[in-house]
C-alpha cells in the first residue's frame, strides 16, 4: 500500500509542470510578443510592427522577470479564432489581463 501512495504522490508531482496556467488576453493594444525576458526583444515571428489584436490569448505556462525586476508571462500565443499562432513567448505582465 505505501508503494502505491508514494507511486500516485510522484505522479502528481511530476504532472505539475505539464499544467496549464491562466489563460490571459492583451490589456493593451500596443502589447509586444517577445523572443526573451528583455523589454524589446521582439519574438522573430512578430517584427515588422505586427501587433496583437484584444482576440487573442496567451496560455501562461511559468514567469520570468528581469534583472529591473519587470515579470513577463512565458506562454503559447492563441489567435481570435482560437488556433495556436506561437509557441514560447514572452509578453510584459502589465500588458495582459489575466483577472476573472
Amino acid at each position: 500500500m505505501k508503494k502505491l501512495a508514494f507511486l500516485a504522490s510522484t505522479l502528481a508531482i511530476a504532472a505539475g509542470p505539464a499544467l496549464a496556467g491562466p489563460t490571459c488576453a492583451p490589456s493593451d493594444s500596443r502589447a509586444q510578443i517577445l523572443a526573451s525576458a528583455m523589454i524589446d526583444d521582439l519574438h522573430p515571428a512578430w517584427r515588422g510592427g505586427k501587433r496583437v489584436g484584444y482576440g487573442w490569448s496567451l496560455q501562461v505556462r511559468r514567469n520570468a522577470h528581469d534583472d529591473a525586476g519587470i515579470t513577463y508571462y512565458v506562454g503559447d500565443l492563441y489567435d481570435t479564432r482560437g488556433q495556436l499562432s506561437t509557441r514560447n513567448v514572452f509578453v510584459v505582465e502589465s500588458e495582459w489581463d489575466c483577472g476573472p
